[in-house]
């Protein structure tokens, strides 16, 4: 494994097309293999970009102003209500209880496991996503689960410390690393990556939690709003 601190290094490990986040193995539709499979998040090439594309599509349709009342209206703890209200804000059901559960489980699993219950999770999810295209039902179960676990820990950091959302991401932001796996033989900076090494990227001191690049996350002003509206609620 090779560790990168040097800011110029972390942000071109994050533009290089050839260091990208572990790929995964698919499994049969509707299975948690499948799903991680099926996001944007774990593929590369045209394959990443037009799923991506529609990850944005999806975010772009999203009233900020509207996301962070819903925030501060939800109910649940920290997850669940970011989980609901930007289920809201996409025109999803009403998530109830095994709806969240279900998430939550999922959230889990995303980065590997082989918790059978995860596949189940998955068949529960897929007919709330409102499509009948199996690709973007995956992609919007990945939306809902890449906000899930992070900004949960953004509102608890910032309800521990100063109240103010921007402060605690530069501060104490929620991802501290990201990882990389290189599927052809690089270099970043001056260090030789060959194929299938693992790559460590310290983001969170550099103020990169949201990523650089053509995979920079989409979704930061989303979960400043969930964040913010969250500790708007009176607990």
């Amino acid at each position: 494994m090779i560790t990168i601190t040097a800011r110029e290094d972390v942000e071109q490990a994050l533009a290089d097309p050839g260091l990208v986040p572990l790929p995964a193995e698919t499994g049969a539709e509707g299975s948690m293999a499948w799903l991680r499979a099926t996001v944007a998040r774990f593929a590369h090439g045209a394959v990443h970009a037009r799923r991506r594309a529609y990850v944005e599509a999806e975010l772009a349709r999203i009233d900020v102003d509207a996301l962070r009342r819903l925030a501060a209206g939800a109910d649940g703890d920290d997850r669940t209500r970011v989980l609901r209200a930007l289920a809201r804000a996409m025109d999803l059901p009403e998530l109830d209880a095994a709806a969240v559960a279900a998430l939550l489980v999922v959230a889990a699993n995303y980065f590997g496991g082989e918790d059978p219950a995860a596949d189940d999770a998955v068949r529960l999810l897929l007919p709330l996503m409102r499509t009948a295209d199996p690709e973007q039902a995956a992609n919007r179960i990945g939306v809902l689960i890449q906000a899930c676990d992070a900004t949960a820990a953004l509102i608890g950091a910032a309800r521990a410390g100063s109240r103010d959302v921007h402060a605690t991401l530069r501060a104490a932001p929620p991802v501290q690393v990201m990882r990389r796996t290189a599927i052809v033989p690089t270099r970043v900076g001056g260090t030789a990556v060959p194929v299938g090494e693992l790559v460590l990227l310290e983001v969170g001191p550099l103020g990169l939690a949201f990523g650089h690049g053509p995979r920079v996350c989409p979704g930061r002003a989303l979960a400043v709003a969930l964040a913010e509206g969250a500790l708007e609620k009176k607990e």
